[in-house]
């Protein structure tokens, strides 16, 4: 008997140990790991042209990928690509930080102001949280400048994700925001963001906010990447 527990905890050891950091198990959390949506190779996955189209990762339903005759995508691409090398805006689907918080897939997600910004959940929840990261093209118009958002961020210049809610079609009261780039500091590390106090929801929206604005709209590219999403701290 004494040998089997010794056995079945170095068992329990192995298998945490296995585990890298972040990995959870919690089948409510969006890891984006499942086959289903996960690329083939390294590579991203972009989806169809429905806009009404979701993909399931863990409890949550996330709007797919809107691609424009081939030109460039719109809502969420999974991703699975390390390098941070970036080119032009077709090289966008890469997280400043070189792949995932977990695992190997994450979400690159692009705002165009036109597609739906919605994620949804099974069932009402309060969502504890998720980790955040810029990707290459938004962290590269902030720190390098470029042809539309101009010069360099200086002191002044942010960049912010604002994360709201709803419940029952009613936006909830409170957002969170969480800045991306703010003067010449930029997120290029996953980042725990807490979301509890939206409250209980059962739609989570993404907008952005920043100083380089036209006429348009926001200068600064709209991308963001996220992982393990209803992930606790």
């Amino acid at each position: 008997m004494k040998k089997q527990i010794l056995f079945i905890a170095a068992l329990a050891l192995t298998f945490a140990a296995c585990q890298k950091e972040g990995e959870v198990a919690d089948k409510t959390i969006a890891t984006f790991e499942e086959g289903s949506i996960s690329p083939a190779q390294e590579s991203y996955l972009a989806f169809s042209n429905d806009t009404t189209a979701m993909f399931q990762s863990g409890m949550y339903q996330v709007q797919q990928t809107v691609a424009y005759g081939g030109s460039y995508v719109s809502g969420a691409v999974i991703t699975n690509i390390t390098n941070t090398e970036f080119k032009d805006y077709t090289d966008a689907y890469k997280s400043a930080a070189g792949g995932a918080y977990a695992g190997k897939n994450y979400v690159v997600w692009y705002e165009d102001g036109y597609t739906p910004n919605v994620v949804k959940l099974d069932a009402a929840a309060v969502v504890p949280g998720m980790y955040v990261c810029n990707n290459v093209y938004a962290l590269s118009s902030m720190k390098d400048g470029d042809a539309i958002a101009g010069e360099p961020f200086g002191e002044n210049d942010y960049f912010k994700l604002i994360i709201g809610g709803s419940l029952n079609g009613k936006a909830v009261n409170t957002e969170v925001e969480f800045y991306l780039g703010e003067g010449t500091h930029f997120v290029t590390d996953w980042t725990y963001v807490d979301l509890s106090k939206l409250g209980q929801v059962d739609e989570l929206h993404f907008s952005f906010a920043g100083s380089r604005t036209g006429s348009w709209g926001l200068n600064t590219p709209t991308y963001f990447c996220f992982d393990n999403l209803g992930a606790k701290k």
